[in-house]
């Protein structure tokens, strides 16, 4: 069997589902490019098991190693935040099923519930963006962001990581991309949402990009706002 297993966005996010699962599997791949979380040290003493490092190269272009594993021992591959947000995740269970392999999704925290933190209903929520490392003539975000404001949907932008490599889009570079398109408004800058490193702060583009913040970082532009959702806001200033 096949477990795609998500991790959380913190070590305490781990559920019972999680650990029962881990217990049953033969060998543990980590999926640690798309995310970080816990260090691979941490997760070995909380399984008692090896962890194997899978870069990008093993889980997207040699999936069939790992599922050919599968077909006679119980394999787990753990993957940070929820397993099936990223499509490359989504072709193992497509895979899985077409070699009829039986497989076991267990879900867990991501970015996309932890936005609730902010106070904005996910409901109000337009289509997700990214920025990219090289985006100098990059306009895609800009459209889906305009897009949404269009519908008044919040849009959630996600920042380009490259754990392997230590490199990451941070806060301040996905602001100057913004401010560069005319985009100076009043947003969300955050930073390790989930845990309890959490930071969010609500300013215009121009002020936030004059504050610090961590790694592993999202900005949400508000569309149309419900009363609520404004009185959140006005308490992150």
């Amino acid at each position: 069997m096949l477990y795609l297993i998500g991790l959380g966005l913190d070590c305490k996010d781990i559920s019972l589902n999680a650990l029962e699962s881990i217990k049953k599997c033969k060998k543990l791949y980590l999926e640690y490019y798309t995310n970080l979380g816990c260090g691979i040290k941490e997760l070995e003493n909380l399984f008692n098991k090896k962890v194997t490092l899978a870069n990008r190269e093993l889980i997207e272009n040699h999936a069939n190693k790992i599922l050919n594993e599968a077909k006679n021992n119980d394999i787990a591959i753990l993957v940070y935040g929820d397993p099936l947000i990223a499509t490359t995740h989504i072709n193992y269970l497509i895979e899985a099923k077409k070699a009829n392999i039986k497989i076991q999704i267990v879900h867990a925290t991501s970015i996309f519930n932890a936005i609730t933190e902010t106070g904005l209903s996910l409901y109000n929520f337009g289509k997700t963006t990214s920025i990219p490392f090289n985006n100098e003539n990059i306009t895609a975000p800009i459209k889906v962001i305009k897009d949404n404001l269009k519908m008044d949907m919040h849009t959630l932008i996600l920042l380009d990581l490259d754990p392997e490599n230590d490199k990451f889009l941070t806060v301040n570079q996905a602001l100057t991309y913004l401010i560069k398109h005319d985009l100076n408004l009043n947003l969300l800058a955050c930073t390790n949402l989930g845990t309890n490193k959490a930071k969010i702060k609500y300013r215009k583009a121009s002020d936030l990009i004059k504050l610090k913040f961590d790694n592993l970082g999202c900005l949400i532009i508000p569309g149309n706002l419900h009363f609520r959702e404004k009185e959140a806001l006005e308490l992150l200033k």
